[in-house]
């Protein structure tokens, strides 16, 4: 399973190339599943077949007395309890994916609120002696997703990923904290509070923040609470008992090939249950430093475009000149030469909510 990958355009055509099938044979081994915790199920099932077959094939070249009974059992137990294994496995991939799908959608929220309240932010407060929170709010914002990122994971990497955001006494600050989201959104709280906002433009800004808190409460309750245990303990010991005993039901149809056979299919079966496990912690999966750093550059961005759209509007001034058919109409005047011909009308839709 491959971690902490976005995927733009030449990722997608790889995904879908018609040689992908290929591709993913030969790279089995790279795949990402821990093959630690795949070979000691898989190994002591196909050892267990081994000893089957080793056994069974004694009796059968008459090298014990003649009263020892082959180890073998009717095929048909395994018929009818094979499709409860293939629903365990269902289930237990299937909730492990709506975990996934959640965290996911929880960072992709994130990534949406911090655009819109950088541009909140850069649009509404306008007053000259904010200058200094408004460059602080965008530093905070940015330093949001990395201290969540740093909350949720064990890489040590905080300072580092601050360096670049934040100042050193704001970084000291961060990392004194004891619960670093929550403290970097106190902080977004405490300026907005005391910048030079309409009490309506606070509470629609206000209400981002609470859209981070909620996510921030979304991320810890999965990272903190697991699919039941006894649904993957149950999971875990109907596959091995299940696999321990197949080489008994495959020994009067397969012979010596049930060692291949068990191989293969407790293979399969563990790695299937592997990658449940994997993505039921989605954290060490998704690819929160890329997440992070995108959301970095976008402020970057919406910072550039404000300076610019501020300079191109700067040279411009609005006159309402007539009001006709219920509509205002504005003229548009240029600063450096009021009888260009880049003047222009518009036409304003009334506010009727008055």
């Amino acid at each position: 399973m491959h971690r902490n990958i976005v995927y733009g355009h030449s990722e997608w055509e790889t995904h879908k190339c018609c040689w992908r099938h290929c591709r993913h044979f030969f790279t089995i081994l790279a795949s990402g599943v821990n093959a630690i915790s795949l070979g000691p199920p898989v190994f002591t099932c196909t050892l267990i077949a081994i000893l089957v077959a080793g056994f069974n094939q004694a009796v059968v070249d008459r090298r014990f007395p003649h009263w020892v009974p082959l180890l073998r059992v009717a095929p048909l137990p395994f018929e009818l309890t094979s499709p409860v294994v293939a629903l365990l496995l269902v289930f237990r991939t299937n909730a492990s994916y709506g975990r996934f799908d959640e965290a996911r959608k929880a960072w992709g929220s994130n990534v949406n609120r911090t655009r819109d309240l950088a541009r909140q932010v850069l649009s509404w407060i306008r007053s000259p002696a904010d200058a200094e929170k408004v460059d602080c709010l965008l530093r905070h914002i940015k330093a949001y997703s990395y201290c969540l990122k740093h909350h949720l994971t064990q890489e040590n990497t905080l300072r580092e990923d601050l360096k670049g955001v934040l100042e050193h006494r704001e970084v000291e600050a961060v990392m004194a904290s004891k619960h670093s989201p929550n403290y970097v959104l106190q902080v977004i709280s405490e300026l907005i509070n005391q910048s030079e906002l309409s009490q309506w433009e606070k509470i629609r800004m206000d209400e981002n923040i609470t859209q981070f808190h909620d996510n921030v409460g979304a991320c810890e309750r999965i990272f903190k609470t697991p699919i039941p245990i006894s649904y993957t303990h149950v999971t875990s010991r109907i596959l091995l008992i299940w696999h321990m005993t197949l080489p008994l039901a495959l020994w009067e149809s397969c012979d010596w090939l049930m060692i291949p056979v068990t191989f293969l299919s407790a293979l399969a079966m563990f790695y299937i249950e592997e990658v449940g496990v994997m993505i039921e912690e989605p954290f060490c999966i998704l690819a929160l430093k890329a997440i992070s750093d995108g959301v970095a550059e976008s402020l970057d961005g919406l910072v550039c475009s404000h300076r610019e759209a501020s300079f191109r509007w700067s040279c411009c001034s609005f006159q309402p000149i007539i009001k006709e058919d219920s509509h205002v109409a504005v003229m548009i005047h240029s600063a450096n030469n009021p009888r260009s011909e880049m003047n222009q009308k518009v036409k304003l839709q009334p506010d009727h909510s008055s």
